[in-house]
């Protein structure tokens, strides 16, 4: 049987590709093979790289370049966002079978088929099928399209299913419109219909992914939203929990808020990318929304469900221009809306990005200082808001992940929090309501 292996870098709107992937291998009879089983060798080796920072692109050469090391008679496939901005530069590797962009991985059937074709058995030779031109198709080359979905995620307890992809938001530091195309939104009778799959499958736990999952529905007229979404899926016996992996703030529907909050399979956990705290920096980044209208936001969602719900962000320190003043308002902004959680990183210049041009560029050691900075202050929000649980009753989807020095099952609140319950396999895949009773590391112990 014919092996493979697969890599993923970056969102989860690319860790949902990876999967629609997955299961075309599987049909056409290839075994999948655990990444962490370095010692064995495979046939096929596909990547799905990321691009967002300069570090994502520099990750990405090195996967590229030890599947090629560590599987010298593997066919290596590079895909995602990275093979969208500098293909040329993936082509030059010696031992890269195939680059696709992210638009032609709905056709991964059509180049598996060609690829098996062209390379039957024997090991390949350098860069054997660069020539072979994209499989042809009717939509616009500049939106982003949708393979056929997927049917089962495997051993997992959430599954994704991305609604939405591509971006025309063109922030001034972000390369992601190039490389995904324009925003471009699913039928929703195609999310329906995924949406049941999984639920056949045992899945109790979806996560709704895109791009601007706020967008959906604005390249078709608005005749449907995200909430519409929500509302389908919620009526799907078999799923337990939904929620949103990211939602940009200044595409949230005035009445998203609400309507989640009459849907009881809706979980209290936003993933709201605020990138900086400081109105003349936003402005700079054309993110098209003020940290005012932000706080409204936030104070909203607390407004429809409760104090509890986690409101968790991005910030990009040491964009062009930012200024110490600037940097201390994001700090204050930050403090003030009360993350449950950040993630922090550096400015990265793009090629090809307005911001990339800036004068005022800010130092690496400056940035870097700011990034320590404002981990630590999303580290002390963290705690406090985890603090904040503590008594609190909670239900929990337990995973089949053992951790801590128990070796407890862990699974999520919620609102988004990790927690380690002393339970049984049995308990695998099952909500249980508990109790959490005190710190541990980055998660929760239960009662």
């Amino acid at each position: 049987m014919k092996t493979a292996k697969l890599i993923t870098m970056g969102c989860k709107a690319n860790q949902y590709d990876t999967q629609s992937m997955r299961e075309t291998l599987q049909r056409n009879g290839y075994r999948l093979v655990d990444e962490g089983m370095s010692g064995q060798q495979t046939d096929l080796y596909l990547i799905n790289t990321c691009t967002v920072t300069n570090v994502a692109d520099q990750k990405a050469r090195q996967a590229i370049r030890r599947a090629i090391r560590q599987h010298p008679n593997a066919k290596v496939l590079v895909t995602g966002c990275y093979a969208e901005s500098d293909r040329a530069a993936i082509e030059k590797i010696p031992g890269v079978t195939f680059v696709f962009g992210n638009r032609e991985k709905a056709d991964f059937q059509d180049y598996l088929d060609i690829l098996n074709a062209e390379m039957p058995s024997a090991a390949p030779t350098p860069n054997p099928l660069l020539s072979i031109a994209p499989v042809q198709h009717d939509a616009i080359r500049e939106h982003a399209r949708f393979s056929k979905g997927v049917s089962d995620a495997g051993k997992r307890t959430r599954a994704l299913i991305k609604v939405q992809d591509g971006c025309s938001a063109f922030c001034t530091y972000c390369i992601i419109p190039y490389v995904r195309g324009r925003m471009t939104s699913r039928p929703l009778h195609d999310i329906a219909e995924e949406a049941h799959r999984i639920a056949d499958s045992g899945i109790k736990e979806v996560v709704i992914t895109g791009v601007h999952l706020g967008a959906y529905g604005m390249d078709t007229g608005r005749d449907k939203d995200i909430a519409d979404i929500l509302e389908h899926i919620h009526d799907i016996e078999g799923i337990k929990r939904i929620r949103f992996s990211s939602i940009e703030p200044m595409y949230f529907p005035d009445t998203l808020g609400a309507r989640m909050a009459a849907l009881p399979k809706c979980m209290p956990h936003f993933h709201l990318p605020l990138q900086a705290g400081s109105d003349a920096v936003l402005q700079r980044m054309r993110r098209r929304y003020t940290t005012a209208e932000f706080a409204h936001l936030v104070e909203n969602l607390r407004r429809v469900f409760s104090d509890d719900v986690g409101i968790t962000t991005d910030i990009m320190v040491g964009f062009p221009g930012e200024t110490d003043e600037h940097f201390d308002e994001s700090c204050q902004f930050v403090e003030d809306i009360g993350f449950s959680q950040l993630h922090v990183f550096r400015y990265s210049p793009r090629k090809g990005t307005p911001a990339a041009t800036y004068p005022d560029q800010v130092s690496p050691h400056i940035s870097a200082a700011r990034s320590q900075a404002m981990i630590a202050l999303g580290e002390r929000l963290n705690t406090a808001f985890r603090q904040r649980m503590l008594g609190k009753q909670k239900e929990v989807l337990i995973e089949a992940s053992r951790e801590g020095e128990n070796n407890c099952l862990a699974g999520f609140t919620d609102n988004y929090l990790r927690v380690l319950v002393d339970a049984p396999e049995s308990a695998i895949n099952q909500i249980q309501r508990v109790t959490l009773s005190s710190l541990k590391g980055d998660c929760i112990a239960a009662a």
